[in-house]
């Protein structure tokens, strides 16, 4: 059986940062703009910018990894704490991707 264990995107390594970029696709950072974020929120606004880049994003979400670094493909979320770039009263609101 794997050990797995919580890590910051920021501590992986370049190719499994890589891999989570390309696996969690529903970050909302200036970099990736995902699908839904294009629709407009119930309220007719326009959803927010959850990180000022990938690399935020990176910095400020955990990922479930093995023992060995890679990400553990059972989970199928990761848990992030938003920036919120240009609504800095938001900061206190975690999003899961």
């Amino acid at each position: 059986m794997k050990e797995e264990r919580e890590l910051k995107g920021s501590e992986l390594s370049p190719a499994v940062q890589k891999d989570a970029l390309a696996r969690f696709i529903h970050r909302f950072t200036r970099d990736h703009i995902p699908a839904w974020s294009k629709q407009p929120r119930p309220d007719g606004s326009a959803y927010p910018v959850q990180f000022a880049s990938d690399r935020d994003w990176l910095e400020h979400t955990l990922f479930s990894v093995n023992k060995d670094g890679s990400l553990d493909k059972r989970r199928e979320y990761c848990f992030s704490m938003p920036t919120w770039p240009d609504n800095p009263e938001m900061r206190d609101k975690a999003v899961r991707s």
